[in-house]
C-alpha cells in the first residue's frame, strides 16, 4: 500500500510541477526523472513480477499525472501552450479536456515500459553487485 500511496505522490508531484513550475519544453526531463524514480522504487521492492508491478505503478502515475492536469486544466492550458495548439486540431468530440484524456494513455503506456525496462536493469545490476561482493 505504501508504494503505492508514492507513485500517486510522485504523479502528484510531477503533474504540479509540468503545471507550475517546469516550462513546457523541459518537460522530458520530469518524465526521465520519473522512469529512473519508478524504476528504482520498484527495483528495490519487487522481484517476483517486477516488470508488471512497474508497469502497475506508472500506469498509477501517469493517471494521477493525467487528473491533475484535467483538474487544473486552465493552468494547464497556460503552461503547455503548443502542446494545446495541437490539441485543439484534433479536438475529439469538441472537447480538448477529452482529447487529453484519450491520448494520455499513449503516454502511460510509454513510461511503464520505459520504468519496467529500468527497473529490470537496476535490478541486474544489483544483483551483478551482490554476486562480486560475495566473490570476494
Amino acid at each position: 500500500m505504501k508504494i503505492l500511496l508514492s507513485a500517486a505522490a510522485l504523479g502528484i508531484a510531477a503533474g504540479l510541477l509540468t503545471i507550475f513550475v517546469i516550462p513546457e519544453n523541459f518537460e522530458i526531463l520530469v518524465w526521465l526523472v520519473l522512469i529512473v524514480c519508478i524504476g528504482l522504487l520498484s527495483a528495490q521492492r519487487f522481484e517476483k513480477s517486477l516488470f508488471k508491478n512497474t508497469f502497475t505503478l506508472s500506469i498509477l502515475t501517469g493517471v494521477v499525472i493525467t487528473a491533475t492536469h484535467l483538474l487544473l486544466f486552465e493552468f494547464y492550458t497556460r503552461s503547455h501552450p503548443n502542446e494545446i495548439a495541437s490539441l485543439s486540431q484534433l479536438k475529439l468530440f469538441g472537447s480538448m479536456r477529452l482529447t487529453l484524456l484519450l491520448f494520455a494513455p499513449i503516454y502511460w503506456f510509454l513510461l511503464g515500459v520505459l520504468a519496467g525496462s529500468c527497473s529490470m536493469l537496476f535490478l541486474k545490476m544489483r544483483r551483478d553487485r551482490t554476486a562480486n561482493q560475495a566473490m570476494q
